[in-house]
C-alpha cells in the first residue's frame, strides 16, 4: 500500500458515512407507511450532495500525484472529507417523525448548511491548487468564478428565506455541477 492509499481509506470511510447518511434518509422517507412531505428544494439539495461526495472521492484520485504528504496536508484532507459528512448530515433529521416536513426542516438548517457550503467551498480552492498548479490552472478561470459566485449565493441564502430563491439556487447548483463535472472530470486520472 503506498502513501496516497493509506492516506485514502480513512478518507473513503468518512465519505462513505455521508454517502451512507444520504441513502439511509432517502431509505427512510421511501419505506414510510404514511408518506412524508418531501418537496422540491429539500430533494435538489439532496441530489447535490450526493453528487458532490460520489464526485469528491473521484476528485482526490488525483492527489496521488503529491510527492509528499505532510500530517498538515492529510489533515486537511480528513477534514475537507469530514466537512462533507458534516452537510450531508444537516439534511436528514435524526428522527423523521410522522409530522416531518423536510423542506422544513431544510429551511431551519439551511444557515448551518450554507456556511458550510461556503468553507467547502473555499476549502476546495486549497484541495484543488493541492494537486498542482498545473491542474488548477487547466481548470481555467470557470473554476475560481463559479466558486466565488457559489459563496456569494451560499451567503445571500442563509439569510433570504425566499422559496423561489432556494429553488432557484437549488436547481442551478445541481445542474452547474453535473456540467462541470462531466466537462472537467468524466475520466479518472
Amino acid at each position: 500500500m503506498d502513501r496516497f492509499e493509506y492516506v485514502m481509506v480513512m478518507v473513503s470511510i468518512i465519505i462513505g458515512l455521508a454517502l451512507a447518511h444520504l441513502l439511509q434518509g432517502l431509505v427512510e422517507v421511501a419505506q414510510r407507511p404514511r408518506p412524508l412531505r418531501l418537496r422540491s428544494i429539500h430533494l435538489v439539495w439532496v441530489i447535490f450532495m450526493l453528487m458532490t461526495v460520489a464526485f469528491f472521492w473521484w476528485w482526490q484520485f488525483k492527489l496521488q500525484a503529491l510527492q509528499e504528504w505532510t500530517f498538515g496536508t492529510y489533515i486537511f484532507v480528513l477534514g475537507y472529507a469530514c466537512l462533507m459528512y458534516f452537510q450531508s448530515t444537516l439534511l436528514f433529521p435524526r428522527d423523521l417523525g410522522p409530522d416531518v416536513d423536510l423542506d422544513e426542516f431544510f429551511h431551519r438548517q439551511r444557515g448551518w448548511f450554507f456556511g458550510a457550503n461556503v468553507l467547502n467551498r473555499s476549502i476546495d480552492l486549497v484541495d484543488t491548487w493541492l494537486k498542482g498548479s498545473e491542474h488548477f490552472q487547466s481548470l481555467g478561470p470557470e473554476y475560481p468564478v463559479s466558486v466565488a459566485v457559489n459563496i456569494i449565493w451560499s451567503l445571500i441564502a442563509i439569510f433570504v428565506p425566499s422559496r423561489i430563491f432556494q429553488w432557484v439556487f437549488a436547481l442551478g447548483s445541481l445542474l452547474y455541477l453535473l456540467s462541470w463535472v462531466f466537462r472537467q472530470f468524466n475520466t479518472l486520472g
